[in-house]
């Protein structure tokens, strides 16, 4: 793993020498190594590339690897640097030094005799070790991420140690690209953006709306089996409580607006975990009452930047399956056993592995909590992996702002991964709002709370789900399961026959009783217009009738990786077992 970072960093400090050559003029801000490639971001002043320049980028760059240069490491003074960086108009640079200590080692790598960068490294030591590499694209970024500040050109690549790996890599982004749920969204007609509306509001479609209740309805499902009560909440409500779960300075994209009526000071919810303890507060509770599980299906609202809004998969508007657990401390062990149950059983049936990370606190304010509460609750979060025997990996810095948390990664049919369900556990939001119930002995004990989503934003699941299937979604919580096709106008009684045989299917996994969903095309189109409509609608199953299907008693079933013929009193069957 350290030699490709080594690679990728070094190709970063190449893109920038063949940016320099062509572009004399231009000044640098920062060129990491990233997960699969390199970038580097550059001020190029009035002039505007595109992508059609990356080809003439990346020929200045074969050539400067193909004379087998040098990486040579110098340490200067801070001093030496920010000469460096004010007689070469390196204004980003000159930022970035005058910010070290004084006592900081401050080192650059030079490329053979071509170029010269600020860098701590690491790098390889010539051009020779470069594997196989190729720059993709071009996008904004502003300089440090601060909308503010100015806009540089953010050249990305990718890279790899051998030809083959890049290669396969490519096929891979390429089949992502087909698979984009952008596209499918649009292609199957699940939903649509306006601008009227906004950007990051996304609006459901019928067909599309159908599939996010059954989704939502396969998620909850487990909870409500596992004694969660739901509960329902306002959209709104005054920025006090989000000032004492901690949430207001959690929260700076938080949509906030005073009334114009009453002048009360109100904020759009970002979150629905310090309304569920509000309703735990409003009676008295006895350890007797303990586990209560609060379950809410419910919008929440974040004010993303636009930059970051991407279709489905970052939105203003945050559909949560969420759910809270006020318990005691013995409880824990098993309502993260449920939950952790859940999860696994979910993402089996939906075809997708999982691999475990345990979201813990870092060094860096903005949590809440004393120390001892989060390693307290890090320690339980730790014993519970270990107890239910699952496979893990720390991720320090990754844990919500009031405790540590399961977060489970979902593996895409692409092999990528998601987080998606995540199961929190937090000792401080119940002692902020004062939380209590009364303990066997009499004395007044804080409840422990417990969150949960097992899908995490729906809008977000849609659009990795989307693209797992690659928008064959399956059977059960497909908009449409089955379309008709009629070869002609001559037989209405024997289609009134199949339809009356589909009115009576219900599927039953993973969501029982989930009632058929079919049309029929009996437009005068030919048939193959219609097959070809239907397959383009990804429609799981096609049945085809005709007069020799009806004087057979039979249909012919077109189905994603086969066709056959299935007989009228077989039909029920069949379709249960797609």
């Amino acid at each position: 793993m350290e030699d490709i970072t080594k690679i990728r960093h070094t190709l970063s400090h190449v893109l920038a020498a063949a940016v320099k050559d062509l572009y004399p003029s231009v000044a640098f801000g920062i060129g990491p190594a990233i997960d699969n490639g390199f970038y580097y971001d550059i001020d190029f002043g009035d002039t505007k590339i595109s992508d059609t320049d990356l080809l003439k980028i990346e020929k200045k760059m074969r050539g400067i690897i193909a004379r087998k240069l040098p990486m040579v490491r110098r340490v200067v003074s801070k001093d030496e640097a920010l000469n460096w960086a004010h007689d070469n108009k390196q204004t980003y640079k000159t930022e970035l030094i005058k910010e070290l200590p004084d006592e900081e080692e401050i080192s650059f790598y030079d490329l053979g005799d071509i170029f010269v960068d600020l860098c701590k490294g690491p790098h390889v030591e010539n051009t020779s070790e470069l594997g196989a590499f190729k720059l993709t694209r071009i996008a904004g970024a502003y300089w440090r991420g601060d909308e503010k500040r100015e806009m540089l050109t953010r050249i990305y690549g990718v890279a790899f140690a051998t030809e083959t790996e890049l290669e396969e890599y490519l096929k891979r982004q390429e089949e992502a690209k087909a698979r984009d749920h952008r596209k499918l969204g649009k292609e199957l007609d699940l939903f649509c953006f306006s601008d009227l509306v906004g950007s990051g509001l996304p609006l459901f479609t019928p067909r599309g709306t159908i599939l996010r209740d059954l989704l939502n309805d396969f998620t909850q499902s487990y909870r409500l089996k596992n004694g969660y009560k739901k509960v329902c909440i306002p959209h709104i409500a005054n920025v006090d409580l989000y000032k004492t779960s901690g949430h207001y300075e959690k929260f700076p994209e938080m949509l906030q607006f005073v009334s114009q009526e009453s002048g009360d000071h109100l904020a759009i919810k970002p979150v629905s975990c310090p309304h569920h303890a509000q309703i735990f507060a409003s009676l008295p509770r006895s350890y007797k009452d303990l586990p209560i599980k609060y379950l809410e299906t419910t919008m929440v609202y974040r004010d993303e930047r636009k930059g970051e809004l991407g279709g489905l998969s970052r939105v203003r508007a945050i559909t949560q399956d969420d759910s809270h657990v006020f318990c005691t401390e013995d409880q824990v062990g098993d309502i993260f056993g449920e939950l952790i149950e859940a999860a696994k059983d979910l993402y089996q049936k939906i075809n997708m592995k999982l691999k475990l990370r345990l979201s813990f606190r870092d060094d860096s304010d903005g949590y809440i909590g004393t120390p001892e509460m989060w390693a307290k609750a890090e320690n339980a979060i730790k014993e519970m992996a270990d107890k239910f025997e699952m496979e893990y990996y720390i991720g320090e810095g990754e844990a919500a702002m009031y405790g540590p948390k399961m977060d489970f990664m979902a593996v895409d049919a692409l092999d990528r991964e998601w987080q998606l369900a995540t199961v929190q556990l937090d000792y401080a939001m119940p002692a902020r709002f004062h939380l209590e119930y009364t303990d066997a002995d009499g004395s007044k004990k804080t409840p422990i709370m417990v969150h949960c989503a097992l899908m995490g934003a729906i809008e977000r699941f849609m659009s990795i789900y989307l693209e797992h299937t690659a928008g064959w979604l399956p059977m059960w919580c497909a908009p449409e399961n089955v379309r008709i096709l009629t070869v002609n106008d001559q037989i209405p009684e024997y289609v009134n026959n199949v339809t009356s045989i589909l009115e009576e299917i219900a599927l039953d996994e993973p969501l029982p009783n989930n009632k058929l969903r079919y049309i029929v095309d009996d437009s005068a189109d030919s048939l193959g217009k219609k097959i070809r409509r239907a397959t383009n609608m990804k429609i799981p199953c096609i049945i085809i009738v005709g007069p020799k299907d009806a004087e057979n008693s039979e249909v012919s079933v077109r189905l994603r990786d086969r066709e056959e013929k299935v007989a009228l009193d077989e039909l029920v069957e069949f379709i249960k077992g797609i």
